[in-house]
């Protein structure tokens, strides 16, 4: 499946159709699902009926995606084809309905979902049927649209500690976008299905997401007091402009705890200090600092992202990324090989040279 660039034009406006019966005009969700009608990723029931508050099984959810991938192509409605052995033998592991199956296997293929998705078993419900939770929603649209996690996922959600840890940089993906939020007393509800009407309003967002070059959007971080009392293994939280926010930090991440290689046992053990956490999204590395740092390393690498750079350094056995911005004073010409010494703020270098 391929995204294509004219998806982020598709919703300058809302054209209305005729309303569902159980939509009308002045109900909320009428003009996402409106929208979502007319552009052919989702339909009623025939009957006249949408059923907004009918949970969404994963392979209705799966079919949208593939939808929302294709759309504007000839392949929003796959073509018949032979299947392989293989691909038949996972459809009937996975027990896809016929009617989903081709929308299925390029999912499967690009691994925006797994066959450990369709695990579910009853004596009444194929595993396709079953509804999709929020955070599971969450990690197939972040897979969907290319997005990249972060290993550090800050989520102030009241309820955050209901979510399963290796879905916490998913959901703070979504949070990052825009593409799906928490409701009006703060919840994400990590484990719920998500209803008909909220797919459709985060179909607009999908639809609408593109993907935004500052460099606000290029870093996690989250700065203030630390409490480790009673969490996680991988999770400390952050009290931050008066919110208290989860702070989870991917097991997978390479730590630099004020310039030296450290673990999330150190940054535990912080408990009742101030801290910055923070990370560049798509680089393997989490730096947390008490205090500005003066570390020495070698420059890696150095891209260009437009008013900043991104900069890879290495520090001991550990390759950290940092931004580099008008306000950093550089002494040097940055470039691949050189040693340097610099000065950081969590992600932000400060000074150079």
């Amino acid at each position: 499946m391929k995204k294509t660039a004219k998806i982020a034009l598709v919703l300058l406006a809302f054209v209305m159709l005729a309303s569902f019966t159980d939509v009308p005009q002045d109900n909320w969700a009428y003009p996402y699902v409106s929208n979502a009608q007319n552009v052919g990723l989702m339909i009623g029931d025939g009957d006249g009926y949408f059923r907004p508050r009918d949970y969404t099984t994963k392979e209705e959810v799966a079919t949208i995606i593939y939808r929302i991938l294709n759309y504007g192509t000839a392949n929003m409605v796959p073509k018949e084809r032979e299947l392989t052995e293989a691909e038949t033998a996972l459809l009937e592991r996975c027990q896809i309905s016929d009617w989903a199956r081709l929308y299925l296997l390029d999912g499967f293929a690009s691994g925006f979902w797994t066959e450990a998705d369709f695990a579910e078993r009853s004596s009444d419900r194929t595993a396709g049927k079953y509804p999709l939770s929020r955070e599971k929603l969450a990690q197939w649209m972040v897979n969907a649209e290319g997005i990249k996690v972060s290993m550090v996922s800050v989520l102030g959600y009241n309820d955050i500690g209901q979510a399963s840890p290796d879905m916490m940089k998913f959901i703070d993906a979504c949070r990052r976008t825009g593409l799906m939020i928490g409701d009006d007393i703060n919840e994400f509800h990590p484990k719920d299905g998500v209803n008909r009407a909220e797919v459709a309003v985060i179909l607009t967002r999908a639809l609408k997401y593109s993907e935004d070059g500052s460099e606000a959007s290029a870093k996690v971080d989250v700065y203030g007091p630390v409490s480790s009392s009673g969490s996680a293994n991988a999770t400390v939280y952050i009290t931050e402009g008066g919110t208290r926010k989860a702070v989870f930090i991917d097991p997978s991440a390479k730590i630099l705890l004020n310039g030296a290689e450290s673990n999330i046992n150190a940054v535990k053990a912080l408990n009742g200090r101030t801290a910055i956490v923070s990370s560049v999204i798509g680089s393997g590395t989490v730096i947390v600092q008490t205090k500005a740092v003066v570390t020495s390393g070698t420059v890696e690498d150095v891209r260009d992202a437009g008013s900043y750079k991104i900069v890879d350094i290495r520090v001991g056995q550990t390759l950290a990324s940092y931004i580099f911005n008008s306000n950093t004073y550089c002494t040097v010409s940055l470039q691949k090989g050189i040693s340097v010494r610099f000065v950081s703020d969590g992600s932000n270098l400060l000074e150079i040279n």
